[in-house]
């Protein structure tokens, strides 16, 4: 891998893996390379392998793209789009809230990416503002990537397994009475709804997730005062689509993006 890249800088870090910052050196093309190191992932390798065999498959402009992959005796190199606009969770740590202009352009990315991918027949899991990278284009305007596809797997039927992150995990998961695509919609929903207002729908309180997780089962989305006054209604009703229990009537991806909130841009 070193012939052909320059490998710079740490710029993140995970349980089993390390991303570097490299240049391939006939292009000076700036990408992220993955570096998997197979020692810690004993008896996840089928997890790394489900990860890779989707990347493999996937391509969209709102998806983080895979470049090429390397597998050796103890590492496998994924080499990566680089996104260098940080993660939408610092973005959202930094700025508390967005307006509704920005918020529905991001939404618009996010559902784009998870139209594409429920097209597929693909389940993300764990859609959360951690695995949205920023994307800054050159005229200075943004859009969001979807990366980390560690959760993802192919739906053929009803899935059990109970995972994703609490604060954006769907009632039908907590429920364990099988689930599909449509979790993906209710983590959007989710993303949204903080975007405009800094704090998420299901708060729980203190560490009882208990509490936290009878809430999301419950379903009921409020909008308090103020933080939600000068927010449009057509906002309001778009996430309250998005975050329906029942499975059958919450929202399509399609369904999102041909909403009148995230159609005007």
């Amino acid at each position: 891998i070193a012939e052909r890249y320059k490998v710079g800088r740490t710029i993140g870090d995970g349980n089993f893996a390390i991303v570097k910052e490299c240049i391939e050196r006939s292009t000076g093309r700036e990408y992220a390379l993955k570096i998997i190191k197979k020692s810690k992932c004993r008896g996840k390798e089928h997890m790394i392998q489900n990860e890779v065999s989707i990347l493999r498959r996937v391509k969209h402009p709102n998806i983080v793209l895979l470049i090429e992959e390397m597998d050796m005796p103890t590492e496998l190199y994924l080499v990566m789009e680089l996104v260098k606009g940080g993660d939408l969770f610092d973005a959202i740590t930094s700025t508390n809230k967005y307006t509704e202009r920005d918020a529905s352009g991001m939404l618009y990315n996010l559902a784009s990416a998870i139209k594409y991918l429920h097209s597929l027949n693909i389940v993300h899991r764990d859609i959360k503002p951690e695995n949205l990278l920023v994307y800054e284009h050159q005229d200075g305007s943004k859009s969001l990537k979807l990366g980390d596809f560690g959760l993802a797997t192919i739906v053929d039927g009803p899935l059990y397994t109970v995972c994703g992150t609490p604060t954006y995990v769907a009632p039908e998961i907590i429920a364990e009475t099988g689930y599909g695509l449509k979790v993906d919609i209710w983590a959007a929903g989710v993303i949204t709804y903080i975007l405009l207002c800094g704090f998420p729908p299901f708060r729980g309180s203190g560490d009882d997730q208990e509490v936290l997780f009878d809430q999301i089962l419950m379903g009921q989305v409020d909008f308090p005062s103020p933080y939600w006054d000068n927010v449009s209604d057509s906002a309001k009703e778009l996430i309250t689509m998005m975050l329906q229990v029942d499975v059958d009537l919450r929202f399509s991806a399609l369904q999102v993006l041909e909403h009148p909130w995230v159609n005007v841009s």
